[in-house]
């Protein structure tokens, strides 16, 4: 019997815009894909990013988020 490590439950969500990025952060809660996150960063001068810990996989995380935010944000 082997022991599979568990998928990784870390993601980087970002968008363009700051306020973007907190209208995300908070659906995700809102669905409860998300059990924490971290502190809002500025990755380019038009990209801001946040890692996020998730109950859910990358895949269905990048769904929720594409479905509800579209082309705005994603998940890395």
């Amino acid at each position: 019997m082997t022991l599979k490590k568990p998928r990784s439950k870390s993601a980087t969500v970002a968008a363009t815009y700051r306020t973007d990025l907190g209208l995300i952060l908070n659906w995700l809660k809102l669905n409860k894909a998300i059990t924490a996150h971290g502190a809002i960063r500025e990755i380019r001068n038009d990209l801001h990013a946040v890692s996020v810990k998730s109950k859910v996989n990358k895949m269905e995380l990048n769904n929720l988020v594409k479905d509800r935010f579209g082309v705005f944000a994603k998940v890395i």
